[in-house]
């Protein structure tokens, strides 16, 4: 499996490398540009399939991610945007503003 979704990223990179000399078909770019978006997608199926399949059959994994997403980093997105939100007064706000 490894191997078939890797094999076409290093085929659109070696290709890439190999035809950077001829840039002006702005058609043959974008079948380029197309192929490797097709090859960026196969390669980082690889990481997501694992993702998914461990989050399907592991409960110890699901609540490891249930924390880490719930607790840890919605606390912190939670205190970061109310550290964000203070309220000057309108003297200090006037004395920055003339200087």
């Amino acid at each position: 499996f490894l191997v078939t979704v890797t094999l076409p990223y290093i085929i659109y990179r070696i290709y890439t490398i190999q035809s950077q000399a001829n840039q002006s078909d702005t058609i043959e770019q974008a079948i380029v540009n197309l192929i490797g978006a097709v090859a960026y997608t196969l390669f980082y199926l690889n990481y997501a399939g694992s993702f998914y399949l461990f989050l399907i059959s592991s409960e110890r994994f699901r609540r490891q991610v249930k924390y880490i997403v719930f607790k840890k980093y919605w606390r912190m997105y939670c205190q970061t945007g109310l550290r964000n939100n203070h309220i000057a007064p309108i003297s200090h706000i006037s004395s920055v503003e003339l200087d």
